[in-house]
């Protein structure tokens, strides 16, 4: 059976939409916005797991050096977050204050304990840890990184 008139009416006065929009789209919104958006929610999740893996290699170098212990792996693993935390000062991550600031005071601590020796000069280990110790380090990284990161 043929369409009656009143169906085909219908058809032809539906309201179109262009093709490129989705649904979650609306008037205004761009790609270029979503694309700036999608790049700083993932620069804030490159810096949490950052900040979390410092501060969890910061605590581990802090009870090593209270077990009288200073692993060899230190002067490693700070290098490679070293690098890390200079890459995230030089990004978008660096523009923020409170982000820059806490890079800054963590790229110190981790360039000092890259330059540790393997037998751990007690002096220069006491060094490290009072300046984890008076630039809040620790504290300021466990505020900064959001939990389950």
């Amino acid at each position: 059976a043929a369409p009656s008139g009143d169906t085909a009416s219908v058809t032809i006065g539906a309201p179109r939409f262009a093709p490129s929009l989705t649904p979650r789209d609306g008037p205004g919104i761009d790609a270029g916005t979503r694309n700036a958006s999608a790049s700083a929610a993932a620069f804030d999740a490159v810096l949490a797991q950052h900040l979390g893996q410092s501060e969890a290699f910061l605590t581990l170098f802090r009870s090593s050096v209270r077990s009288g212990r200073t692993e060899r792996l230190a002067s490693a693993t700070a290098r490679e977050l070293l690098s890390t935390n200079r890459l995230l000062l030089d990004s978008r991550a660096g523009r923020d204050l409170r982000s820059r600031q806490l890079l800054q005071d963590l790229e110190l601590v981790l360039a000092q304990i890259t330059q540790l020796r393997a037998d751990g000069d007690s002096t220069d280990v006491h060094l490290i840890t009072e300046g984890i110790d008076e630039g809040d380090v620790l504290p300021r990284l466990r505020i900064a990184v959001p939990a389950g990161i």
